[in-house]
C-alpha cells in the first residue's frame, strides 16, 4: 500500500497596512514556515538568553562571594602580618634576655671561682635572623623562621636552667664552705702575739704559741668566726672560760680567757653571732682573747684563713 504523499503546507498569513486618508494598503504575505521557522528560532534565542542570564547571575554570585572572602583573607592576613611582626620583636628580645643571661652566667662562674664551676655556660647563644635590617637588608620574618627559632629558645632554656642550677648547687656549696670556714677575724683590738715561738710574757724564754691574741678592753663582744657545734664551754686550765666549736670536715676553733661564755656545749652557732666577752681569766696577763684554729687536731695559723 502505498504511503500517501504530505502535501507541503502552502498557508500564509497577511500583513496589512492600511493607512489613514485613502492611501492604498499595503499587505505583506508571510508563509507559514517562515513563521514557524521564526517561532522555533525564537523560542531557541530566548531559552539560549535565559540560560545565559542564568549563568550569569550565578557567576556574579560567586565572584561576590569570592570577593567578599578575598576582603576577609586579605583582613586576616593583615592582622596575621601585624601579629607577626608583634611575635618576631618579642621573640628579638627574649633572644637578647636570653644572651644577657649567658653571659651573666658566664661572669658568675668566674666570680665562683672554684674548680667545679669554672667551665663557663654550655648554653650557646641562639641565632636569629636579622629583622629589623641590624647589620643588613630588612628580613621580612616568616613562619618558618620564628618556629626554627622558638625551638632553638626552647633548647636555649633548658640547657640556661641546667645551667643556672648546677651553678646555684656550686654557689650554695661554696657559701656552705664559707660559712663553716673560719674565715673572719673573731674580735676588734690589736694583735699582742702572733702564731708560732714567741719570748715567755713571764721572762721563762721563748714558748710555742698555738694561736694569736688579740688585746681589748674587758667584755669586748666575741664572735664565732664560722658556723659550728659548740663541743666545749667553761674553765679550761690556762685558757680559763674557753670556748670551743668544731666546724666539720676536721676544723676546730677555741676562744681563750673569755670573762664570759654566751653559748653553751651542743648549741649551733652561726658565724658572726656573739658567743662571749672578752677577758682575762687562766693564765693571762691582761684582757685579751686568746684565738686557735686547729686542722685535725693540729694547731695552725690563723691567719691564713683571715
Amino acid at each position: 500500500m502505498k504511503q500517501k504523499m504530505q502535501k507541503p503546507d502552502k498557508r500564509e498569513y497577511t500583513l496589512m497596512i492600511v493607512p489613514h486618508h485613502g492611501k492604498s494598503v499595503f499587505s505583506l504575505r508571510i508563509p507559514i514556515k517562515i513563521v514557524k521557522y521564526a517561532a522555533v528560532t525564537l523560542g531557541i534565542c530566548l531559552t539560549i538568553l535565559s540560560g545565559t542570564m542564568l549563568n550569569y547571575r550565578y557567576q556574579a554570585n560567586i565572584a561576590t562571594q569570592e570577593k567578599i572572602e578575598l576582603v576577609q583573607l586579605r583582613e586576616v592576613s593583615s592582622k596575621q602580618n601585624v601579629e607577626l611582626e608583634e611575635l618576631a620583636k618579642a621573640t628579638a628580645e627574649l633572644q637578647d634576655n636570653m644572651n644577657r643571661l649567658n653571659q651573666l652566667d658566664s661572669d658568675l662562674r668566674r666570680m665562683v671561682n672554684s674548680e667545679e664551676s669554672a667551665a663557663v655556660s654550655r648554653s650557646a647563644p641562639v641565632r636569629i635572623a636579622n629583622y629589623n635590617g641590624q647589620g643588613g637588608p630588612e628580613v621580612k620574618p616568616d613562619i618558618k623562621q620564628l618556629t626554627t627559632l622558638v625551638n632553638e629558645l626552647k633548647a636555649s632554656v633548658s640547657e640556661r636552667e641546667k645551667s643556672l642550677s648546677n651553678l646555684k648547687d656550686a654557689l650554695i656549696e661554696k657559701n656552705e664552705r664559707l660559712a663553716v670556714t673560719p674565715s673572719i677575724w673573731p674580735t676588734n683590738g690589736e694583735v699582742s702575739s702572733r702564731f708560732g715561738w714567741r719570748s715567755s710574757p713571764w721572762g721563762m724564754g721563748s714558748s710555742w704559741h698555738p694561736g694569736i691574741d688579740i688585746a681589748n678592753d674587758i667584755g669586748t663582744p666575741i664572735v664565732a668566726a664560722a658556723d659550728g657545734t659548740v663541743v666545749n664551754s667553761g674553765w679550761y686550765g690556762g685558757y680559763g672560760k674557753m670556748i670551743e666549736i668544731d666546724h666539720g670536715n676536721g676544723i676546730v676553733t677555741i676562744y681563750g680567757h673569755n670573762s664570759r661564755n654566751l653559748v653553751e656545749a651542743g648549741q649551733r652557732v652561726k658565724k658572726g653571732e656573739t658567743i662571749a666577752h672578752m677577758g682575762s681569766t687562766g693564765i693571762s696577763t691582761g684582757p685579751h682573747l686568746h684565738y686557735e684554729v686547729r686542722v685535725n687536731g693540729t694547731a695552725v695559723n690563723p691567719s691564713t684563713f683571715l
